[in-house]
């Protein structure tokens, strides 16, 4: 079954779950996978035109505020007032934090106001950031000397910020970078596709952790106290279930993010996937009643 009709099939009706529950779990996790990629598509395409505004706003910003920026074995300077630690306004929700000297320096006030998003800015390290809905923060390296380079693969609590960035900084080592100075004013269209895809990186993630931590939950749940009809149905045809289920609330649920609705992603996707879910349980059990689970389908249709 392709991947295109099973998207269809889930969103058109529940009948076609009596075909997706006998699917090989590694399938199911591939059409996540190409559904996740799709989505996460989908939301920074349409973030794009107010990202590339505020790129463009916060360039000119930084030129004006820092003057050029300077590349040397000592670190990354700007022109103007290298001593100074700063904390400057890019966009109404993006802020560039600038500390000379992390061994002495304390955490900034880098997310005042409404920002959510920014650029911590030292020596030794330029980290984007970016704040969840749940007060945690993303850290991605965007320069650093290579082998200090360690992108993280978690979210980061405030108060471990701090030692994140000292831990990654390669203040004294060269950089080896080929230019020795930038005038970030005429840096604006490499910004825009560094941005893009660190965007579309962070929606990726956010997407595909939701969905497989709540989906991972609900067949635990499901295996452990469902019905004696449920008992038929292995963990891995439940896993397979949950996953095809959560199709629609993934859809659903990007369209928020993209259209700046007043609901975050992962409301709108656990009350669509709970409410779905359990309504094609349901239909399962009924439908199942007295029935066997046939040999898994064949998977040669891969895609």
């Amino acid at each position: 079954m392709s991947f295109f009709n099973t998207l269809l099939g889930v969103c058109k009706g529940t009948e076609i779950f009596l075909q997706l529950f006998r699917l090989s779990p590694w399938k199911a996790l591939w059409h996540l996978l190409l559904l996740t990629t799709l989505c996460a598509i989908f939301i920074t395409t349409a973030k794009t035109v107010p990202l590339y505004k505020d790129i463009d706003a916060a360039c000119d910003i930084i030129a004006e505020q820092f003057g050029l920026i300077k590349f040397s074995d000592n670190g990354i300077f700007p022109s103007a007032n290298p001593e100074k630690a700063r904390v400057v306004q890019l966009t109404e929700t993006a802020t560039l934090a600038y500390v000379p000297d992390l061994k002495t320096a304390t955490l900034p006030d880098f997310d005042q106001d409404s920002s959510t998003r920014g650029v911590f800015w030292s020596p030794g390290i330029v980290a984007g950031w970016y704040k969840t809905d749940t007060a945690e923060y993303w850290l991605v390296p965007l320069i650093c000397a290579s082998q200090k380079t360690r992108i993280a693969a978690r979210p980061f609590q405030k108060d471990s910020i701090m030692s994140y960035l000292k831990e990654n900084s390669s203040a004294g080592n060269p950089l080896r970078l080929p230019v020795s100075s930038v005038n970030v004013a005429e840096m604006k269209t490499p910004v825009k596709i560094y941005a893009t895809i660190i965007t579309l990186g962070i929606q990726f993630i956010q997407i595909l952790f939701q969905t497989i931590v709540l989906t991972t939950l609900f067949t635990a749940i499901f295996n452990l106290v469902g019905s004696r009809n449920f008992k038929i149905l292995k963990f891995k045809n439940i896993f397979v279930t949950a996953i095809y289920a959560g199709f629609p609330a993934i859809i659903i649920a990007s369209f928020f993010p993209a259209l700046e609705l007043p609901l975050d992603f992962n409301t709108v996707y656990i009350f669509c996937f709970a409410v779905y879910f359990i309504y094609i349980m349901s239909r399962l059990e009924r439908d199942l009643s007295g029935e066997k689970p046939e040999a898994p389908a064949d998977d040669d249709d891969f895609i």
